[in-house]
């Protein structure tokens, strides 16, 4: 490749990297890591909104991150709640741009649906790590759409005592089709259940991931020792889950104030919370300046909203390993500069 050259990564280009759940985990906490150590400069994400419940929006989110990565790039990326039911495609589609540090010049472009699928059941992995109770074994997922698949892959990931997932769906055959596909790709107990009350009550660690506005969960369904994963972007249990939790965690509580949708910023902009009801971001928690699970008993909240910083970590693992196998198409930005 010359200097004016960049490589299209496919989603098959993306995949024949090998990433994996495992790996993706491992680079979502390190880029939490850099966060804490204030080594990410990290733009709020802007939002074409299209009118975001009668169409969809997208989000443009860049990102630089410093330490091993020392790399720059851009998610922009598509979300259109209707597509799976209107168009019969997906909900999401995306494409990310890397471009180098030092000289600002374009290193790929590449598909970026699966890498954000991936990195947002990953941020769920490092949750898991550090919050929730070691050897839990009963997981409940509400909504069972595509992400919900990398959200217990992650889990299963971070946690191999998870046994058993109970997944609920407001189309019972999402919840099947989730469950059936986790039974045999990754040998869990997998049950789909009727309602959220039967998803959430005797887990030990709870996720929703949903486009609902409005409390699905109920506090008094929560079990002492729970991990709650708020993975959606709006409003997806009652007040009192929050006011009643013993740490509430974010991934970085500015942009979860930016984005404005999620309880949390809901509660906070109301005055029916303050930051000091926020414990940490997840990366404080990664390098040891505050503490993850400390008991047993007490019951953790952790509401990642998803940043673009994941992404490029990601998806610089995936240019440096297509580099080295030779994979995508080498295109030009040009044959000779008119500039």
């Amino acid at each position: 490749m010359g200097q004016n050259d960049f490589i299209y990564l496919s989603q098959e280009d993306v995949l024949a990297t090998g990433l994996d759940m495992g790996r993706v985990i491992d680079i979502v906490e390190s880029v939490f890591a850099l966060h804490d150590s204030g080594e990410v400069n990290l733009p709020s994400k802007v939002i074409l909104d299209l009118g975001e419940r009668e169409r969809g929006r997208i989000n443009a989110m860049p990102a630089y991150l410093g330490g091993d990565f020392e790399i720059c790039g851009m998610k922009w990326i598509a979300g259109f709640p209707k597509n799976p039911a209107k168009y019969g495609i997906p909900r999401a589609h995306a494409l990310t741009i890397l471009n180098d540090a030092e000289t600002g010049v374009p290193l790929a472009i590449m598909d970026g649906t699966y890498i954000s699928a991936m990195r947002t059941g990953a941020v769920t992995g490092v949750g898991a790590r550090y919050l929730a109770n070691p050897g839990s074994e009963v997981a409940g997922v509400i909504g069972c759409g595509v992400q919900a698949r990398t959200q217990i892959m992650a889990i299963q990931a971070a946690m191999p005592t998870i046994k058993t997932v109970k997944g609920y769906d407001i189309r019972p055959e999402a919840a099947e089709g989730f469950c059936a596909w986790a039974a045999e790709t990754l040998k869990l107990d997998a049950q789909p259940v009727k309602s959220p009350r039967e998803a959430v009550e005797g887990s030990d660690v709870i996720v929703t991931v949903t486009v609902a506005d409005e409390p699905i969960v109920k506090d008094a369904w929560l079990k002492k020792g729970s991990l709650f994963v708020h993975a959606g972007s709006y409003q997806e249990e009652e007040e009192a889950v929050v006011f009643n939790t013993d740490k509430v965690v974010v991934d970085i509580w500015e942009e979860v104030l930016h984005r404005g949708t999620p309880l949390l910023a809901k509660l906070f902009k109301a005055g029916k919370i303050t930051e000091a009801k926020i414990h940490a971001n997840i990366g404080a928690v990664v390098n040891g300046k505050k503490k993850g699970r400390e008991s047993r008993e007490e019951r953790i909240f952790f509401s990642p909203l998803g940043v673009g910083s994941l992404d490029i970590g990601v998806a610089s693992f995936v240019y440096r390993e297509a580099k080295k196998k030779g994979l995508g198409v080498s295109l030009k930005l040009w044959d000779k500069s008119c500039l």
